[in-house]
Order: structure tokens, then C-alpha cells, then sequence
């Protein structure tokens, strides 16, 4: 019993991590998550085209005003950003220190810095930093069920839509398998380590795992044939434009625009 009850911190704690936040309401939450979705994919899809640094510092500042217009808490942001920068920088911090025949470098006395790479490494930052600030705008003041809805709306597959639903709902379910699977085994008195007894009883629970998340799936798939399920995205909110949400939109994407416009320009 004990085993449990420090398995349920764990557990809330995963969960917690991919819980919409509890934002203060503001103008970017009240826009209709059909012209949001609309506004952010276009806006990032331009961000990604740029390739100069004073476009892409400028997106990225426009990004945080984004962050900051739509109230969300900074720590549920920073946390996100700083977490997907992390995996960012393993692939490119690596751009200042290879330097090339007739590039410019700096010469800090103990390490020699090539300037195209710390330039471009600047701008991807930036870039990375403004396109994962609007993809949390979008996911933090829009709730699932609303975003796929407009996803559907826009005509994207129903079987990605669907596929993406039940994705972010089960794997909390996997999750909670997989440490109920732990916890059997730490009462069972293993310790993982570097031996071939370790490496067959990991092989063996990622099976068992494995196995019965595919059972788990059978269920899921005759509890919705059930109810009637026919394969098509419903949702109890009803979508209305208004003069705001397009406001928001041609401002977003207006904006992407002129960054691309002045990119094009200085290259």
C-alpha cells in the first residue's frame, strides 16, 4: 500500500504535464479556434522560411508579445520552451565551433568561434523560440476537442484527427500501466542494471506492455462501436465567426508576411 501512495504523485504529475493551463482569460482564448489554428499554422510556416537574423529576432519578439496577450502562466511556458530548446540545442550547438575556409571568426583567446555559424545558430534559436511560443499560444487557450474540431473543419483528415485524439488520451493510460508494471517489479525486489538479466526483464515488460495495450485497444474500439460511433468529429461547442477573429488573422498572418517580405529583401 505504501508502493501506491507514492505512485500516485507520479502519476498526477504526468498528467499534469500535458493539462491544458489554467490561463487567466484573455482576447487570444475568445478567437475562434478555426481562424487561430488557421492564423498560427500560416504564421509559423512563414517563420520557418526565414534565414536572417533581424526577421527572425523580430518574429520571435512578436511571438512573446503573443505569449504575453494571451495571459499564459510563464511557468507552464517557460517550462515547455525551455524543455523542447533542450533537445533543440543538442543538434545544433554545435554550429559556432566548426569553422570553415574563408569564414570570419571570433577569437575569445581559449576557443575560436566561426561568426556564420554563431549567426546561424542565432537565428535558428530565435526561429525555433517564436514557432514553439505559437504552437503553445494555440495549444494553452484552445481546448482539444475545440482544436480538433477546427482541424476537421479545415479538412484534415479524419483519421489523423482521430488518430490524434486518441493518442493524447490514452497515453495517460500507458503511462499508468507502465508504472503499475514498475511498482510489480520493485516489489518483486529488481533493481535494474548493466546485466543480461536486467536487459531480458526490460524486454519482457515492454512486451507485456505492449500486449496489453493492444487489448486495451480492442475494448476502446468495441466501447465506441457501442455507442454508435460512425467515424465522423463531434463536438458540443458550435464555432461563430466574428469581426475579432479575422482581425486576428490577417494580423498574424500579415505580420508572417512582412517578415518573409524584408527576408527576401536582405539576402
Amino acid at each position: 500500500m505504501p508502493s501506491d501512495a507514492n505512485h500516485k504523485p507520479d502519476l498526477l504529475s504526468m498528467t499534469l504535464a500535458f493539462d491544458q493551463p489554467a490561463g487567466l482569460p484573455s482576447f487570444v482564448a475568445r478567437i475562434d479556434p478555426r481562424w487561430k489554428l488557421a492564423a498560427i499554422v500560416l504564421a509559423a510556416g512563414g517563420l520557418a522560411w526565414l534565414q536572417s537574423l533581424g526577421p527572425a529576432v523580430a518574429g520571435m519578439i512578436a511571438s512573446l508579445l503573443l505569449v504575453a496577450v494571451a495571459r499564459l502562466p510563464w511557468s507552464w511556458y517557460l517550462g515547455r520552451l525551455v524543455a523542447a530548446l533542450a533537445v533543440y540545442l543538442l543538434f545544433f550547438l554545435w554550429l559556432p565551433f566548426v569553422v570553415e575556409q574563408a569564414h570570419s571568426t571570433w577569437d575569445l583567446g581559449f576557443v575560436v568561434l566561426s561568426e556564420t555559424g554563431t549567426i546561424r545558430l542565432a537565428y535558428l534559436s530565435a526561429k525555433a523560440v517564436a514557432m514553439i511560443s505559437l504552437i503553445l499560444v494555440l495549444v494553452g487557450t484552445t481546448a482539444l476537442p475545440n482544436l480538433l474540431k477546427a482541424a476537421r473543419s479545415m479538412y484534415v483528415s479524419r483519421l489523423l484527427v482521430f488518430l490524434m485524439l486518441l493518442a493524447y488520451r490514452y497515453v495517460f493510460l500507458l503511462i499508468e500501466e507502465f508504472n503499475r508494471l514498475r511498482i510489480a517489479l520493485r516489489v518483486r525486489g529488481f533493481r535494474n542494471g548493466a546485466d543480461l538479466h536486467s536487459y531480458r526483464t526490460i524486454g519482457q515488460v515492454a512486451g507485456t506492455l505492449l500486449v496489453r495495450s493492444a487489448e486495451r485497444s480492442e475494448r476502446v474500439g468495441q466501447a465506441m462501436r457501442c455507442r454508435g460511433f460512425d467515424g465522423e468529429f463531434r463536438s458540443l461547442d458550435d464555432f461563430e465567426t466574428a469581426w475579432p477573429d479575422v482581425v486576428m488573422f490577417l494580423t498574424t498572418v500579415g505580420f508572417a508576411a512582412l517578415l518573409v517580405t524584408w527576408d527576401l529583401m536582405i539576402r
